[in-house]
């Protein structure tokens, strides 16, 4: 698991670096990054933020567009922020977009071709947090974790908490991908037949976040923040972002949902909301 750097980039009194590692988990190289605020002093570490990116994207996107690194600065918090699915020449694609590569939907795929590479949700949960664990050049703090992310990354932010409460101290979300499993969230029916061979089965409702919380035994830990876009044209066709409120509610879930007028889809949206999401998280890893 050994890393192998690609770049190392000076940002907002800070360190942004890309990383390769052959992963043991995906069976092929994968690339993630890294941004840590410079430290005050030799003994200082920083808890992790996980950003968990959407369809098509890779970690550059939120790096690039995100405008994070400031606000992530003055709020002494890492970021770390894998890919999206395995790649490589090897690893099975799909000729649509919204599934394969840059699609990897943060689960653990069951059937073939997917299940030799797209396991995601182990890659993010176990082999990802062993081998920053592991990093002695990064002065990270990995048990103060915290997770977000944007669209198909909002859906695995909120079924990843969901699934290891105890590996997070709270979860946020922009758009997420809210209830995959249902029949009018044409992104998920795709993902999970084809990865989990249905979308309708029991193993499937594990990676739907409305699922989860409803059958959550007791009440869900962490604080939720959520923002979504009134103008977002997969809001009502694919996102469903009520449906998981309404049920965590419900559940008695400390949950805060916010929906904004004029907003889309897009990074201009993800960038208004990112430094209260960061202030978010921030507070809950202090």
């Amino acid at each position: 698991m050994a890393l192998k750097t690609l770049s190392v980039t000076r940002t907002h009194h800070g360190a942004l670096q890309r990383f390769e590692l052959e992963s043991e988990t995906l069976k092929c190289a994968t690339v993630f990054s890294v941004f840590v605020p410079d430290a005050a002093s030799p003994s200082e570490t920083f808890p992790i933020l996980y950003y968990l990116s959407g369809l098509t994207c890779t970690d550059e996107n939120v790096a690039q567009k995100g405008c994070a690194f400031e606000h992530l600065s003055r709020a002494r918090v890492a970021m770390v922020m894998p890919d999206t699915s395995p790649r490589g020449d090897g690893v099975a694609d799909d000729d649509g977009w919204d599934m394969g590569k840059g699609a990897g939907f943060y689960l653990d795929a069951t059937e073939a071709p997917w299940a030799e590479h797209y396991r995601m949700y182990s890659f993010v949960t176990r082999e990802l947090p062993e081998v920053l664990r592991r990093s002695s050049g990064l002065p990270l703090d990995c048990d103060r974790c915290s997770i977000t992310g944007h669209s198909m990354g909002g859906h695995g932010a909120l079924t990843l908490a969901l699934k290891n409460p105890a590996a997070f101290k709270s979860v946020s979300a922009f758009a997420p991908v809210s209830n995959p499993t249902a029949k009018d969230c044409p992104w998920g029916q795709k993902a999970l037949k084809m990865y989990l061979g249905s979308a309708d089965s029991d193993i499937a409702k594990r990676y739907d976040a409305t699922e989860l919380v409803k059958a959550f035994d007791g009440t869900f830990p962490l604080a939720i923040l959520i923002d979504q876009g009134a103008a977002d044209s997969f809001y009502s066709t694919q996102l469903h972002p009520e449906r998981f409120v309404d049920a965590a509610k419900a559940k008695g879930c400390d949950v805060t949902y916010r929906l904004h007028d004029g907003y889309d889809h897009s990074y201009y949206f993800v960038s208004t909301f990112m430094r209260e999401h960061i202030e978010f998280h921030a507070k809950a890893l202090a």
